[in-house]
């Protein structure tokens, strides 16, 4: 009887699986895109019906947990219902921030009327996911910053966003092949 129970547990420890592996370890990080409504502010940056800038920049943001790159979202700083085109650009909201995102590219929009100076921290706010020298959403521990592949020892909410920065986050262990230290812009037609 004992054989028995002891396989029964063996088979019970097979089931469960082992371990997280990359691919499951990403889906535990949470990505959730803060919902904001028009005239919203937050941390200084409105979401608005009007898009009509004046100035528009963009900046590349590159995420990647225990090792495996994680998509950052379509949707940051824009306000629901979101409608998408055939090609997966997400092409209206009620509501455009002047920082957001319309594809899964890790590409940010910075769209004002007049220059401003913006940092990570505001992304991370209008994304709805917290932002520290110690971890990110719901990651607490090694978090490495690069930008345009040089290490960026300061705290990272206050990395500035600058025309065709690429900035790479890595929380936990890095990739196993560095992330490109430049993105190709390119390709970007909007």
């Amino acid at each position: 009887m004992k054989f028995a129970g002891s396989m029964l547990a063996g088979l019970l420890l097979m089931a469960c699986g082992s371990p997280a592996t990359p691919a499951t370890a990403q889906l535990q990080l949470d990505m959730t895109v803060r919902q904001l409504h028009q005239g919203q502010v937050v941390n200084g940056v409105p979401c608005l019906s009007t898009d009509i800038p004046e100035h528009h920049l963009h900046v590349h943001l590159a995420v990647y947990y225990q090792g495996v790159q994680v998509k950052v979202p379509a949707g940051i700083g824009v306000g629901r219902p979101w409608g998408f085109d055939s090609t997966g650009f997400l092409a209206t909201g009620s509501c455009f921030a002047w920082l957001h995102t319309h594809d899964t590219s890790g590409v940010i929009h910075i769209a004002t009327p007049a220059l401003h100076a913006f940092d990570l921290q505001q992304v991370f706010e209008l994304w709805g996911q917290p932002l520290s020298p110690s971890g990110a959403f719901n990651y607490a521990g090694a978090l490495t910053v690069l930008v345009d592949g040089r290490r960026d020892t300061d705290d990272p909410r206050v990395v500035a966003l600058t025309q065709y920065e690429n900035i790479v986050l890595e929380l936990g262990r890095p990739p196993a092949v560095a992330p490109a230290s430049i993105y190709d812009f390119s390709g970007m037609t909007r």
